[in-house]
């Protein structure tokens, strides 16, 4: 009964958060988030912020000062896990994938590694970030979610 109640709260969620998004026909808006739902568990799985964003043709979203961060989740708790961040990027509502020709970094919310680059593509379904240009990884205990990043949080 108790996660019945959490898949439904979670598409709710979902439902106005769609409501609530920039469409193309509307203009500029400030502070906005997207976010991405398991549809299983109605955990928030990722969140693309911003500062502004503007509708462009073909249904693409510019969204300056952009910055994701996905999650993970101990229990209940939910903590950050990668944080992915652009000056600007593109995102496509309907497909929910964000790009940029533009710089990037990406780091573990725990500071154990770092990426930069220029040029990106992120799936926010499906959880899968390619960095295209100028790639530089500065890493300690990498990228891979362990038992011991989990409990250090």
């Amino acid at each position: 009964m108790r996660s019945r109640f959490f898949v439904l709260l979670g598409i709710v969620a979902i439902i106005l958060t769609a409501l609530a998004q920039v469409l193309p026909k509307q203009g500029i808006q400030k502070r906005i988030k997207f976010p991405e739902y398991d549809r299983a568990t109605g955990k928030i799985k990722s969140l693309l912020t911003g500062e502004k964003a503007t509708p462009q043709k073909n249904g693409y979203i510019l969204v300056e000062e952009a910055r994701l961060e996905t999650y993970v989740y101990d229990g209940a708790i939910r903590n950050i896990d990668l944080i992915i961040e652009a000056p600007r990027c593109l995102f496509n509502f309907r497909t929910r994938v964000a790009s940029s020709a533009g710089n990037m970094k990406v780091s573990r919310a725990d500071g154990q590694a770092a990426i930069e680059g220029r040029g990106f593509v992120w799936d926010q379904q499906s959880t899968v970030l390619v960095i295209s240009n100028d790639v530089r990884t500065v890493m300690q205990n990498g990228f891979t979610a362990n038992s011991k990043n989990v409990q250090d949080r």
